[in-house]
């Protein structure tokens, strides 16, 4: 009755061995295997004589063999359990990932009587592993590969990671660069406002947004905007900050140039606002102080000399119309110092045109060749106030029937011509250079000198006056660097 028990015992342990919903095997203590169940031997589609032995190692796929054969033999040696991964073939040829397991049995002096393993598949685990092994290749990659230099921190800000643009941009390791308040890859004077503005992100959750300058690895500091946002959990807490830092190095350097181009400019204003509120005293004020002069004169002539205080009466009518013109002329200069137009060509054409004040006024146009390209402020002032000189000169004294303004924007330089039809300008003041309006030959030869340029004045009597100004592209157009080196230097 014991005898029928223990073998009925025995039979439904071998049921279950063989029908339990994984791999079962045994060996003796120098690995032989003299049990496999029947799910194993299914699954590799093999006998129970193939398997036993070490038959069973011709299932394992060849890439794993040898690693898990002397993985398993040292554990026979030394006793310790065994813990591996390996591709098993299946009875169609395919092979899926097994993780094998095998303990020791000891008897009571210690010794190894029996080893019982199982193998569990991992074929669907071992995918998921691949997915996101290769997302996070991809992610690693995209990260590595982003214009900008890329960390991420903990939640106390402490940081975790650096992309490989920083790590190479700085010339340091991971580690080297955790501690990147103390090893001077921040500007010394940009440092403290950095790590205050960190500890406030920090301690309110808020976004940094800063702009900094960075150590390059060659000792170069360049300027970056740092920018780092919060990740949160889903209770709402900061688990990351990600960090963006992005060299901003040539926009900071056209502020600086755009600062200094303004500052020039606003000098520029100053002078010359100084200069018209000169000439409105030298000249406006003393021609008003003549006037006087001449009228208390008038005063005592026209009892005794009627017919000189009549003549003496007309020049000082003439002399006051030139006051009030030199009055007009210097009152305009001050309101283009003031607002000058940044369309150079309708800036030009609206001087031309307010000067149109009759039917006997001469025809006017201007004409423009090549591609309009923008002028730095001073050059633009300049050549504003120049071709305004040249108007006024040939509408007031030239008597032409033609004034006409070219604006050429060529690849190598700027011209600007003002040329009339009229009479012409005297030799002795082509020669001399004496003033021939507002500001005069002098005024607008000294403006040409001043952008580097180069003016020419053309004048034959009854032939005409073509007054020419030309500049080098280099100094005339706004978007040749070497135009913001001459301004550093006027």
């Amino acid at each position: 009755m014991v005898g029928e028990t223990t073998a009925e015992s025995d039979l439904n342990l071998a049921a279950i061995i063989h029908t339990i919903p994984t791999t079962a095997w045994t060996t003796r203590p120098d690995g032989y295997c003299d049990f496999i169940n029947q799910v194993w031997l299914d699954y590799a589609g093999i006998s129970a004589e193939q398997a036993q032995g070490w038959g069973w190692a011709e299932a394992i796929h060849p890439d794993d063999r040898q690693k898990h054969v002397e993985h398993w033999q040292s554990c026979l040696a030394s006793g310790s359990p065994v813990d591996a991964e390996a591709r098993i073939r299946r009875f169609d040829g395919s092979y899926r990932w097994f993780l094998i397991r095998a303990n020791p049995l000891r008897d009571e002096a210690g010794h190894i009587v029996k080893w019982y393993g199982t193998c569990i598949d991992i074929e669907d685990r071992k995918r998921r592993e691949e997915v996101l092994r290769a997302s996070e290749l991809s992610w690693r990659q995209i990260i590595d590969n982003i214009p900008g230099l890329v960390n991420a921190s903990g939640a106390s800000g402490d940081p975790t990671f650096f992309n490989r643009q920083e790590l190479e941009y700085f010339g340091k390791t991971n580690e080297e660069l955790k501690g990147w308040g103390r090893i001077g890859v921040i500007h010394p004077e940009d440092l403290p406002a950095v790590i205050e503005a960190w500890a406030t992100s920090i301690e309110t959750g808020k976004i940094l947004d800063i702009e900094a300058r960075f150590r390059r690895a060659d000792g170069v500091y360049r300027w970056f905007e740092m920018r780092a946002v919060p990740a949160r959990d889903a209770e709402g807490k900061i688990s990351d900050w990600y960090a963006l830092h992005t060299d901003i190095e040539e926009r900071k350097q056209a502020e600086e140039k755009l600062k200094r181009a303004e500052d020039l400019r606003l000098e520029e204003r100053v002078n010359e606002r100084t200069r018209i509120a000169r000439e409105l005293h030298d000249t406006l004020l003393q021609s008003v102080q003549g006037l006087l002069m001449q009228l208390s004169a008038v005063r005592y002539l026209i009892r005794s000399r009627p017919g000189d205080a009549e003549e003496l009466l007309d020049r000082i009518v003439e002399r006051a119309g030139e006051a009030v013109a030199e009055g007009r002329d210097a009152v305009q200069g001050l309101r283009s110092s003031i607002d000058v137009s940044k369309d150079l060509v309708r800036a030009i054409t609206a001087l031309g045109e307010a000067l149109l004040n009759d039917a006997n006024s001469p025809e006017f146009r201007v004409t423009i060749e090549g591609k309009v390209r923008d002028l730095p402020p001073l050059v633009c002032d300049e050549v504003h106030q120049i071709a305004g000189e040249a108007l006024r000169n040939a509408f007031r004294h030239a008597s032409a029937a033609r004034i006409e303004v070219q604006i050429h924007y060529d690849v190598g330089e700027f011209r600007l011509r003002v040329r009339d039809n009229g009479k012409g300008i005297e030799s002795s003041v082509l020669d001399t250079g004496r003033r021939i309006g507002h500001h005069g030959l002098p005024g607008m030869r000294e403006r040409a000198e001043l952008v580097g340029g180069k003016l020419i004045i053309r004048s034959e009597p009854d032939s005409g006056t073509e007054i020419e100004l030309m500049i080098s592209a280099a100094l005339a157009y706004i978007d040749t660097s070497l135009a913001y080196q001459f301004w550093r230097q006027v």
